[in-house]
């Protein structure tokens, strides 16, 4: 088909897809997953909103968090506890299915999970950015853009779910809410770190490394930072550990770390290259 349209002085218009559900879930990571499975099953049309490729939000292959729930890894006694009803489902299915833990065989298995439900309207790399109210009460419909197909979701429903990481529909309708640490005194938590440590968790960026058996050169970034003189504490790192140790790695607690978050990032990247070129080519 071969497609010739003039020029338009007066601009064109963002191709426009309305779809009406009874429940439009913001945000496709665990959570988002197992609420979008659990209403299909009972029997609602829902829209599931993924801004990124892949469903697992932390726990997809571009995280690599593992599932923690109940759990916790903290050395305390919870560690033979375990959530049932969907998440366990899905952890059950990933040992069947996929007992090395590679992370992109998960990707794949929430994929499926999803797909398997008919009820489910699933739209990856789509952005909600828009919420439209009805009243100071009501949300009446998202506005969402896939940048895949240049197509802008208009997304109608009478429940709408914000699983998103961010809390981007919360915040766009104007719920309240809060921000940054609190004082040790308010909730009467002695163990809580001072103020000054920092208002927020900072961002963490995750790297392995392999060892493939014959040298390979490493010419870093021009924007890698010389670790050896401007990070003040450096540990050391095994190679066998194939990174695992460096999740420590993490930058941005008293940055915003939802609208500073493009800083955050390229601050981490200059260190984690800063550290691969220190492991390669410092020689010690």
């Amino acid at each position: 088909m071969k497609l010739l349209e003039g020029f338009k002085a007066e601009g064109r218009e963002k191709r426009i897809e309305i779809i009406l559900a009874d429940l439009v879930i913001t945000g496709g990571g665990i959570s988002g997953v197992c609420a979008d499975i659990t209403a299909a099953r009972q029997g609602l049309n829902v829209v599931l909103v993924q801004d990124r490729p892949v469903l697992g939000g932390n726990a997809s292959s571009e995280v690599r968090l593992w599932v923690l729930g109940a759990t916790s890894h903290m050395g305390n006694n919870n560690r033979w506890s375990r959530e049932g009803g969907v998440i366990d489902e899905i952890l059950v299915e990933n040992i069947y299915r996929n007992p090395e833990g590679n992370p992109i065989i998960l990707d794949m298995i929430l994929l499926d999970k999803v797909f398997q439900e008919p009820n489910i309207t699933l739209l990856l790399n789509t952005v909600v950015y828009e919420v439209v109210k009805a009243n100071a009460d009501t949300i009446s419909n998202l506005k969402a853009f896939c940048s895949q197909n240049s197509t802008e979701y208009r997304l109608e429903a009478p429940l709408f779910c914000d699983a998103s990481g961010d809390g981007i529909v919360g915040f766009l309708a104007g719920a309240a809410f809060r921000m940054g640490a609190e004082s040790r005194e308010e909730f009467d938590e002695p163990m809580a770190p001072d103020a000054d440590y920092g208002e927020l968790l900072g961002h963490s960026l995750y790297f392995y490394s392999k060892d493939t058996g014959s040298p390979v050169q490493f010419i870093p970034p021009s924007f890698a930072v010389d670790v050896s003189q401007e990070i003040p504490r450096f540990r050391n790192f095994k190679a066998n550990e194939h990174g695992c140790q460096l999740w420590w790695v993490e930058h941005g607690g008293r940055l915003d770390t939802v609208h500073d978050t493009e800083r955050i990032k390229w601050e981490l990247w200059k260190v984690v290259y800063g550290i691969w070129d220190y492991i390669k080519n410092s020689g010690k």
